[in-house]
């Protein structure tokens, strides 16, 4: 199962490798911080999803958006000095077969998110946005379901997560479930804000790699249930330096 592991992971490789690039700017996509730009993502996804594939990359400057989906063969690539930056509006997330999050996945192959910039979930301000709304009565959901993760994926498949900043989730950091095929590395995970905020979840997923990991983070930084299998765990360490 290993050699079918590389094998499969060396394949996505090579995908990313030869993928067509796309400046997020060409699809009106604002970097100045306060432009809401979830329906300009989505529609940049879709866009490249539709025809063939390739990576939306993402240059120096602040990107508000709400929930995204990632779509098949599509990868978000964030340069050194972008940033994906979380809305606080309680409305403007959620859900697809998982928790609520910024970026999700449903059901999709050969999907990534990678590179050396930032996704910062600015969780306190949406935890006091989402109790807010709770106590007005809008919300109809426990703070537990209505709190975002940064990333969340599905029923996935051949998952590409690589050398991002992830930063103030107010759920947790990253969700997967049913995920077969993924390599998660290089991650720098600061989420100490928003109390019982777990690094890394896993629940039914098969073929893991997380290697080079540093998770700092308020919950359990790494949680695996006993129905995910082929869990590799390579040089990952939390604050205190213990090995995990």
């Amino acid at each position: 199962m290993g050699k079918i592991f590389s094998m499969i992971l060396l394949s996505v490789c090579a995908f990313s490798l030869s993928a067509k690039e796309y400046k997020a700017s060409l699809f009106g996509i604002k970097s100045d911080g306060s432009t809401l730009n979830t329906r300009s993502i989505q529609k940049a996804i879709d866009f490249i999803g539709e025809n063939g594939g390739g990576r939306l990359v993402f240059y120096v400057g602040r990107y508000l958006t709400g929930t995204i989906q990632l779509k098949s063969s599509v990868t978000i690539q964030l340069e050194e000095g972008a940033i994906i930056v979380g809305t606080t509006s309680a409305y403007d997330y959620f859900g697809v077969n998982g928790p609520k999050a910024l970026i999700t996945a449903d059901a999709q192959q050969n999907i990534g998110i990678t590179g050396k910039g930032v996704i910062e979930g600015q969780g306190i301000s949406l935890l006091e946005q989402i109790n807010l709304q709770l106590k007005k009565g809008f919300l109809k959901e426990t703070i537990s379901q209505a709190s975002p993760a940064l990333i969340a994926m599905n029923n996935c498949s051949n998952i590409n997560i690589d050398q991002l900043n992830l930063q103030n989730a107010c759920g947790n950091v990253v969700s997967l479930s049913d995920c077969h095929n993924l390599s998660v590395s290089g991650l720098l995970v600061k989420s100490t804000v928003v109390i019982g905020s777990k690094g890394i979840t896993l629940s039914d997923c098969e073929n893991v790699k997380l290697i080079n990991l540093y998770l700092e983070t308020s919950g359990q930084e790494i949680f695996s249930d006993p129905t995910s299998k082929e869990v590799t765990i390579v040089n990952c360490t939390n604050k205190t330096g213990k090995k995990l």
